[in-house]
């Protein structure tokens, strides 16, 4: 029966189906049915429409408007209502985190001036805002070289004082250097109990807590430092012993405390040995002050007293013991109650220690539980998933790298950049690692960890059991990162483990918690389970990325290199040779994408996207090449290059920038200097009128150029109705459906080979037309390749990868030429196979391998525009633990074989400067594609370079030049997406482009990447010259530049991401751009 046209809802109004699937639609009416259950309160069931795209995708509009939500039963009702009571009954545990939560909210921390949405979609350490004087201080104490300092000074006074203490109980003689330093400790640990107090992140915390206390104790015999009672009196003299817990701080810097079980043994041991040494300068002054004169002479002692410090520390560890030689015994009645309560804590804590002592040494390695006193005044991320070292050295470097942070301390920071008070975020808000994975770590991983000191944990457990979550806090962490294995047998399987593990991650956290979990197929990121939850779960899949990023490098020369590079930050030289070439390369590598809240002042002069560019490249040497808006339905999405918006206030910048400080500067535009660093005498007049004098001179630029804007739309009459006339075109195709009568008619269109819309096809549809794709297969097998044109020769020697599709699909993008696809491959494809790639027109199949050269040539190896060398799609069992020399041999093999693939086909099309692309698992393994160019590991910073080993990929020639890619250097996925959630928004449009429909419903405009040219009047000019050149006369953004080889003594081609403003232009220089 047809459906009323009228009555029938609106498909674009359910947010499920998309607007590219909507496109051309079937409607399908489902009659109702009486029901024969007579226990149902219902008699029939209710017509409906159903909607099938020509994806498969299946969605039931009910008919029915009138129909309201559903009604909760009596039964879920009671169950309803048995959820909440048991709300009610909170463990300890729970409350525990409560109040530790409640504790962190009381910390004080930036003002930053943003709504919760661009909150949630970037982390506050990237963004600016005004910072309180006391995390200032506190970024000094913590940071930089006045942490080393007062550390040593706390060190030498504590043991300082403590000796002076002992000194004094065999001798009652006050020298004048004893009570000197005694004076000066004591104003020292005052004083840094105040700043202390001051600094903290959460001062009540801080002021109850042990360290709190201890910190108070050690500085209260200031009040005697001038009285009598500084030399006599019990309460000070028993205050200075205390400060022999002060020491712990230095065995901290050691790293003889921390994390691992036998540190936890180690520190349990000296708090045991500490609180009998306090005990023993309390036994031993009682012992001193307290006995009378005649039994010191029965007893034969001197008048100093019957017990020396000394004696005092063996009798109490032979009396707790239990062993009681009875050579020493308390002469006073206050030495005997001293003793006895001495006995009796031991006799309490004692057994409690030494029981936590054995379970510790009994307990699996690292089966500790996290201490959750650690995350108040600060964050902390767990890692887990299936962890390697790989990926944990990768993840740790990017995280950790001070690119993302804005100075070493806020002195040097002022001091370098004097219009601000620079701050160390990861400093004043440090950010803490928990590593959860169910295998003992490596020595390699324990060597690691070591680097990053008290900042990264490792717990033994698996996010799938509670037991596990609740030791590793989780409720606690502000995200949670679940790896996939990529070297996994079955990667659906894969992924089916990665969403109970994220599931399971979420109900024990909550909807607060980030989690970040990676998938290894595409199309399983779209999968119905993630309807269910509006937030708390990011999915990310960087395969996807990789065939972007390996398809467009086939159009865009060094593409890979360029998106790499700006989220990925790189190792630091130490003496970098100015005018060199590779500098300049080094120069580009720093460069990274930040956000950056626009300052208000761009607001009120409603200036074009254009203009705030050109501004914030002349004033701060950064590129504004997008933003981050808020459209129509309050949701917020990435666009680049919106040329001709006017500036919103609730919009965000995206910058490239040298580090956070340069990007931070863009935000400070226009604003008081005083706001920056009031404590600093700068003029602010002479700041404001200095950015208001770059701002006239840009817009009175710009209203020129808006003036002949507007007499060429009026000499083109036909602009508008142009316009116009295809946003009609464009809705008229979008509302378009196709309704039918029958339901297998439209199953039948919408599981037919090859799809009316080029997406993936679901494994049932390619197992029904398995007959139809089989004859394909054979009509495009090619015994020699003959094509009329260039070709993309794709070469796979190892599995046929599974996500094949996404790579050929980014090749056919609708602004650059389609150009033939050859697969050469050992193996005939399966219909399932072939049913991913075959649905695209031109591309074609030859059997044979790429490491014997004449069947390179039977496939046309000559002829092809470029040649890409994939990566076998290894399948390896479940690796349970993170040792690299665990990991299969066939990873070398199949590397080696790319290698020796690449090297055949640069021997046949030599010169093949452009024209091969090579991906290899391994990063380390890029550097061989040219073995001849050595790089030596003296040249980095040493640190750096001991935190990410294989770092140094990214200085070897082939990756230089966009010839060497590793699926291995997509990681800064992980970590990049925890600071700047847009990313993969990020990099997804510039490898596929960026429709305008978004800000400018109907527009057919899509914003590209491409790489162009530079005009021949440019060359010999600055990258200034061009960059202003292009933004004002051609409304192209650039953002790089790929340089030609010999440019000042290059040896190979070379990517340079906003390059210094003063370098010359040559001939041959490509340049990147957005138009």
């Amino acid at each position: 029966m047809q459906p009323d046209r009228s009555e029938s809802p609106v498909l674009r109004s359910d947010p499920r189906v998309s607007d590219e699937d909507a496109s051309g639609s079937m409607e399908v009416t489902i009659p109702a049915l009486d029901s024969s259950d007579v226990r149902r309160k219902s008699s029939s069931t209710r017509p409906c429409t159903l909607v099938i795209t020509h994806t498969g995708q299946c969605v039931n509009l009910v008919a029915d408007s009138a129909s309201g939500p559903p009604v909760e039963t009596e039964e879920e009702m009671s169950v309803t209502k048995n959820a909440f009571f048991g709300k009610l009954r909170e463990t300890f545990e729970d409350l525990n985190l409560r109040g530790l939560l409640w504790l962190n909210s009381q910390g004080q921390g930036k003002n930053i001036d943003a709504e919760k949405d661009v909150l949630s979609r970037f982390h506050n350490s990237y963004l600016y805002g005004d910072v309180p004087l006391s995390i200032k201080l506190r970024t000094a104490i913590r940071s930089g070289t006045w942490s080393h300092v007062t550390i040593w000074v706390e060190f030498f006074a504590a043991v300082i004082s403590v000796t002076a203490y002992v000194r004094q109980t065999y001798t009652e003689e006050t020298l004048g250097w004893s009570q000197f330093f005694r004076r000066v400790f004591s104003l020292y640990f005052a004083a840094d109990y105040v700043l202390r107090i001051f600094s903290a992140p959460v001062r009540l915390y801080y002021i109850f807590s042990t360290a709190g206390i201890i910190d108070l104790i050690s500085s209260l015999p200031i009040f005697y430092i001038w009285s009598v009672a500084d030399n006599y009196s019990a309460v000070p003299q028993m205050l200075r012993v205390i400060r022999a817990r002060r020491i712990l701080p230095y065995l901290l810097t050691l790293g003889l405390v921390g994390g691992t079980i036998a540190q936890q043994i180690f520190l349990l041991i000296m708090y045991t040995l500490g609180t009998v040494f306090i005990a023993a300068g309390i036994f031993q002054w009682v012992e001193y002050k307290n006995t009378p004169a005649n039994v010191k002479r029965e007893a034969n002692c001197d008048e100093a007293g019957c017990f020396t410090f000394y004696q005092a520390f063996y009798f109490l560890i032979v009396t707790i013991t239990t062993v009681g030689y009875g050579d020493f015994s308390p002469k006073s009645n206050w030495g005997r109650f001293v003793a006895i309560t001495v006995i009796l804590a031991a006799v309490l804590i004692l057994p409690l220690q030494i029981n936590n002592i054995l379970q510790l040494a009994s307990r699996r390695p690292y089966g500790g539980k996290l201490a959750l006193q650690k995350v108040v005044g600060s964050r902390f991320i767990i890692l887990s998933g299936n962890v390697s070292f790989n990926t944990v050295e990768h993840f740790l470097s990017g995280f950790y790298h001070p690119c993302h942070d804005k100075g070493p301390s806020a002195l040097q920071g002022c001091l370098r950049h004097p219009s601000s008070f620079v701050i160390a975020d990861m400093t004043a808000f440090p950010i803490r690692v928990v590593i959860m994975a169910p295998f003992k770590p490596s020595f390699e991983l324990k060597t690691l960890l070591t680097v990053y000191k008290d900042n990264v944990e490792f717990i033994e457990g698996v996010p799938t059991k509670e037991t596990d979550l609740v030791r590793a806090g989780a409720k606690l962490a502000s995200a949670f990162f679940l790896l996939a294995d990529h070297y996994a047998k079955d990667f659906d399987a894969e992924d089916a483990a990665q969403m109970t593990r994220s599931l399971s991650v979420h109900r024990h956290c909550g909807p607060m918690a980030r989690v970040i979990v990676e998938l290894l197929k595409p199309e399983n990121c779209k999968s119905a389970l993630w309807d269910e939850f509006e937030s708390g779960i990011e999915v990310l899949c960087p395969e996807a990325i990789r065939f972007k990023l390996l398809a467009r490098s086939c159009h865009i020369q060094g593409f890979s290199t360029f998106i790499i590079n700006l989220f990925r930050s790189g190792l630091f030289i130490r003496s970098p040779k100015e005018e060199h070439w590779m500098v300049q390369y080094y120069r580009g590598l720093q460069h990274e994408v930040f956000p950056v809240i626009l300052p208000p002042c761009l607001h009120r002069q409603e200036l074009m996207f254009e203009e705030v560019v050109e501004v914030m490249y002349l004033k701060y040497r950064v590129i504004l090449f997008g933003l981050d808006v808020q459209i129509g339905d309050g949701s917020r999405t990435v666009v680049l290059y919106p040329r001709g918006r006017i500036l919103d206030p609730c919009d965000v910048g995206l910058v490239i920038a040298s580090d956070l400080a340069a990007a931070e500067q863009v935000s400070k535009f226009g604003l008081p200097v005083h706001q920056a660093c009031p404590y600093l005498d700068f003029s602010q007049d002479l700041k404001i009128a200095m950015d208001d004098m770059v701002l006239q001179q840009v817009k009175n630029r710009w209203k020129e150029f808006r003036r002949n804007e507007e007499k060429w739309k009026s000499t083109n009459n036909t602009f508008g109705s142009l316009r116009e006339g295809l946003k009609k075109n464009l809705a008229a195709w979008s509302s378009r459906k196709t309704t039918v009568t029958s339901l297998e008619d439209a199953i039948e269109a919408a599981t037919r080979w090859p799809p009316l819309k080029l997406d993936k096809p679901d494994p049932p549809v390619l197992a029904r037309r398995a007959q139809i794709i089989q004859a394909h297969l054979q009509s495009n097998t090619m015994n020699v390749v003959r094509l009329p044109s260039p070709h993309i020769l794709v070469c796979i020697e190892g599995m046929w990868p599974v996500n094949l599709f996404y790579f050929v699909s980014n090749l056919r993008i609708n602004n650059v030429l389609n150009l033939p696809v050859v697969i050469l491959h050992p193996n005939e494809p399966t219909a399932a196979q072939w049913g991913c790639v075959g649905l695209f027109s031109d591309v074609y199949f030859v059997q044979g391998t790429a490491l014997y050269e004449l069947d390179l040539i039977r496939a046309g190896v000559l002829q092809a525009e470029r040649v890409v060398i994939l990566t076998e799609t290894l399948q390896e069992e479940s690796i349970q633990s993170d040792d690299s020399a665990s990991m299969s041999q066939s990873i070398n093999i199949a590397d080696l074989n790319n290698v020796r693939i690449a090297a055949n086909v640069e021997r046949l099309i030599s010169p093949a400067r452009g024209r091969v692309i090579v991906e290899l698992q391994q990063e380390n393994q890029i550097q061989f594609l040219r073995p001849k160019f050595n790089i030596d590991a003296r040249l980095f910073h040493t640190g750096m370079y001991h935190r990410d080993h294989t770092g140094r990929f990214q200085f070897a020639p082939p990756y230089i030049e966009g010839k060497g890619f590793s699926p291995g250097a997509l990681t800064f996925l992980i970590y990049a997406t925890f600071f700047n959630s847009t990313v993969i928004s990020i990099v997804e449009q510039l490898s596929s482009g960026c429709p305008m429909d978004q800000l400018d419903e109907g527009s057919a405009e899509i914003r590209h990447f491409e790489q162009i040219a530079v005009p021949r009047h440019y060359q010999g000019q600055t990258f200034s010259d061009l960059f202003l050149g292009l933004l004002e006369h051609e409304r192209i953004l650039a953002l790089g530049l790929y340089r030609p080889l010999g440019t000042q003594g290059s040896v190979v081609c070379y990517v340079s991401t906003n390059p210094e403003p003063s370098l010359s232009l040559v001939e041959g220089d490509l340049v990147y751009v957005l138009k």
